[in-house]
């Protein structure tokens, strides 16, 4: 019997085209949550001759996500579950919820029902490199099951410094980098809980792609994002999904606990003086 692959955030752009290439493996579940955005997705999946199946889903709301999670398993055992879903914009509130709330309940309702050989992949992001938590934040972030996380971990965003060079991006580049900064923190602490149950986790960084997400931007940021890689292009969501199909198939079972870049060089641009 073939193993089920889950996507949330899988209506568009990395997410979708992970659940594309994720098909190779099995019937694929997708999670959003706009209901017809997810009826778009099933339809491209099925017509690509993949067993599709959506369920919407708000993996903020630990509710939603554990019912989307008990739904998953009633249709197959779980293969490999990837939590695309992610926002970097609409304030702290919501990018807290989502981004750092959402992984803790992502993780915390898919790993009841994983069995050995079974792996979990968290979306981050390159911004994630840029920012280091305070001591207060990683005190905050070593109790991601405290009822109060949320608005502790708001909180410590809130009393952290912000550079001038990030304050000018405007207030949500304040959360956004940091969030995700916990989504790599967060996914190495998973690493001996994973590795009891003969499970992987691992997280992806992409650094700028071509996405719905991106197109919102004006085109002098885009252009100075491309500027910013050592191509000088954005990322396509197939190569995103091609990196993570890669990383799922056999052969290496000892990759876990890590956080891996995909960004056409623009870390290495960043931190390191480049040669003529």
């Amino acid at each position: 019997m073939k193993k089920l692959q889950v996507v949330t955030g899988g209506t568009s752009g990395m997410g979708l085209a992970t659940a594309m290439a994720l098909g190779k493996f099995g019937p694929v579940l997708v999670g959003g949550r706009n209901q017809k955005r997810l009826d778009d997705a099933v339809t491209k999946l099925t017509d690509a001759g993949i067993e599709a199946y959506g369920k919407t889903v708000d993996i903020s709301d630990r509710t939603s996500l554990d019912e989307f999670a008990a739904y998953a398993a009633s249709l197959a055992p779980l293969g490999n579950v990837v939590n695309a879903a992610g926002v970097d914009a609409g304030g702290g509130d919501l990018i807290v919820k989502v981004n750092m709330v959402g992984t803790v309940n992502f993780v915390e309702a898919f790993l009841p029902y994983l069995e050995k050989g079974a792996t979990l992949v968290n979306y981050s992001s390159i911004t994630g490199y840029f920012v280091q938590p305070t001591p207060e934040e990683r005190a905050v972030w070593d109790e991601p099951n405290d009822p109060d996380f949320f608005a502790k971990a708001k909180a410590a965003i809130d009393a952290r410094e912000v550079p001038e060079a990030m304050a000018a991006m405007g207030e949500d580049y304040q959360y956004y980098p940091i969030s995700k900064t916990f989504t790599q923190y967060y996914t190495r602490a998973n690493t001996r809980r994973f590795g009891q149950k003969g499970c992987r986790i691992f997280s992806i960084a992409p650094g700028a792609f071509d996405t719905p997400m991106l197109r919102e931007a004006s085109d002098e940021t885009v252009e100075g994002i491309r500027r910013g890689t050592a191509f000088g292009r954005l990322g396509d969501p197939g190569e995103m999904a091609e990196f993570i199909v890669r990383l799922l198939e056999p052969g290496l079972e000892y990759l876990t606990g890590v956080d891996l870049i995909l960004d056409g060089g623009k870390f290495g641009m960043t931190m390191a003086k480049q040669l003529d």
